[in-house]
């Protein structure tokens, strides 16, 4: 169960990834389906279905991202709900050029911070 879990996860992590690029590329070249309303609602049920499945995962390892010992995951959480916002300003049209491509940068940050959290299980901003 914890490797379909798991796989699951992280294959709709690479979706959601993909479709914000494309996303992104559309919207930067002007293409008519970076408005399209599939594609929307296509890319917030990814994000939700990992969610989900991470939820998923956090009660099939009894873990608490608030129990001594998993600040990891506390800040994991964290910068989800960062790379989620980044990614909401990014690919609003009404947004200006210059803090899409920084917004569109930043969620790869937050991405790479995330898998480091992930990899190593070790809290960096939430020590003390």
């Amino acid at each position: 169960m914890y490797s379909i879990l798991k796989h699951a996860h992280m294959t709709f992590i690479l979706i959601a990834v993909i479709l914000f690029i494309v996303r992104f590329y559309w919207l930067k070249t002007n293409n008519a389906n970076s408005q399209k309303v599939v594609f929307k609602k296509i890319q917030l049920h990814s994000t939700f279905t990992i969610i989900a499945l991470g939820l998923g995962l956090m009660g099939y390892l009894h873990l608490n991202p608030f129990a001594t010992g998993n600040a990891w995951l506390l800040e994991k959480l964290i910068a989800f709900a960062a790379y989620f916002i980044m990614v909401q300003v990014a690919l609003n049209e009404k947004t200006k050029t210059h803090i899409q491509w920084i917004t569109f940068i930043g969620a790869f940050g937050w991405l790479a911070f995330i898998a480091k959290l992930a990899i190593t299980k070790q809290a960096i901003l939430l020590v003390g």
